[in-house]
């Protein structure tokens, strides 16, 4: 599942509104497969893993563990349903992070899995998988926008000088990071 988490955090500022999701198919403690949801309105985290297998081991998918940060979907949305795709591809086990809090989603893809005979492992670093697309779930679950305040100020507590030009009250790397943030999030306020 940390490799899962790795992969999810590749997609960071490219697929929302959807949730980050990183996915790892495994056959016998070797990964054959791995992908991650890249884009938004375009193919998931499941579709990305299962197609990356090589041919010289495509017999091996339904013999493998597919391991997903979070829950597949069982809905028609952008995509077909990734829920859909594992069992086409009739794999056994199924190692999930956590459940997702979208309503057409949220329980419907493991209920469709266990339907289908497939084993469902649940919560495998549920907490880990859930701060990870903390964007995500405030907005399902809150009903409003995950807020991050940003604050700088100079020693004498300015935040621009008397003209109205920028005072850089951080450095190199901070700039950096406000800049990250800001590619992840829906709003900026100032």
């Amino acid at each position: 599942m940390n490799r899962c988490l790795q992969l999810a955090r590749l997609g960071a500022g490219h697929v929302a509104p959807n949730p980050i999701v990183g996915s790892v198919l495994v056959y016998e403690d070797r990964i054959i497969g791995e992908g991650y949801h890249q884009e938004y309105g375009k193919a998931h985290a499941e579709v990305n893993c299962i197609s990356s297998v090589r041919d010289e081991n495509k017999e091996l998918i339904e013999k493998s563990v597919i391991y997903v940060s979070l829950e597949p979907c069982a809905h028609f949305g952008k995509t077909p349903p990734c829920a859909d795709l594992i069992i086409k591809h009739k794999i056994k086990v199924v190692v999930v992070g956590c459940r997702d809090p979208f309503e057409q989603v949220d329980g419907k893809g493991i209920e469709k899995l266990e339907n289908a005979g497939i084993t469902v492992i649940k919560g495998v670093l549920e907490n880990d998988c859930k701060d990870l697309n903390k964007r995500f779930f405030t907005f399902h679950t809150k009903k409003r926008p995950y807020i991050i305040l940003k604050w700088a100020q100079s020693k004498n507590h300015k935040i621009a000088n008397a003209d109205f030009s920028r005072v850089l009250n951080s450095n190199a790397y901070s700039n950096r990071l406000v800049h990250k943030w800001r590619s992840e999030e829906a709003c900026i306020m100032v």
